[in-house]
């Protein structure tokens, strides 16, 4: 309904369009009447007295059509996705952890990093600009070469790895669904003795 003032008619006995449909108004009592054309762009109501209320929506103007704005990441099955923009460069399907409102490379060896663990980057960028970072659901890298049903833990300067890590922190990040494919769900961490 629109913000615009009804146009109130009073009438005795007329033809008025209620719900598209044609009626006689005659001391309050509505009956069917022959077909009348009406303008597209008014609803007719008729209260409990003899008065017709006609009520015209206002004409919508486009003033100007926004651009198409950048594809966002390819979807796969249940991922999560944050953004947070780049300390450093930072290389894509790399763990990284925010310092300081910015992402940064996640390292088994800084045991500090390991409650700080976010996600995978989802593709190369720039200091300063967002990085997509994936914090769950399934991953697919064509150049990965995973073993099937094994863990993939945190490495060292934030490199994916499926050998254990024996210093710092172990952190299992997700297991590999396929050679080229991992479902990303962090565990808690393991801090290592030295």
């Amino acid at each position: 309904m629109s913000n615009c003032a009804p146009e109130i008619i009073e009438v005795g006995e007329s033809e008025v369009i209620v719900d598209e449909q044609v009626v006689v108004v005659v001391d309050s009592v509505e009956q069917p009447a022959d077909v009348v054309e009406t303008a597209s762009d008014e609803i007719v109501t008729v209260d409990a007295g003899d008065t017709v209320i006609v009520t015209r929506e206002p004409e919508i103007t486009l003033i100007d059509v926004g651009t198409q704005g950048p594809p966002g990441p390819p979807g796969e099955m249940g991922a999560a996705y944050v953004e947070f923009p780049a300390a450093v460069p930072l290389g894509g399907n790399r763990m990284v952890r925010v310092l300081a409102g910015e992402a940064v490379y996640a390292d088994h060896t800084t045991v500090a990093d390991a409650n700080l663990v976010l996600g995978i980057t989802r593709g190369a960028v720039s200091a300063g600009a967002l990085a997509q970072i994936q914090t769950g659901g399934l991953m697919t890298e064509p150049s990965w070469a995973w073993t099937p049903d094994a863990p993939v833990f945190v490495g060292p300067v934030g490199t994916l790895t499926q050998v254990p890590p024996t210093t710092g922190f172990n952190l299992i990040v997700g297991v590999a669904t396929s050679p080229t494919q991992i479902f990303i769900g962090a565990r808690l961490p393991i801090v290592l003795q030295e």
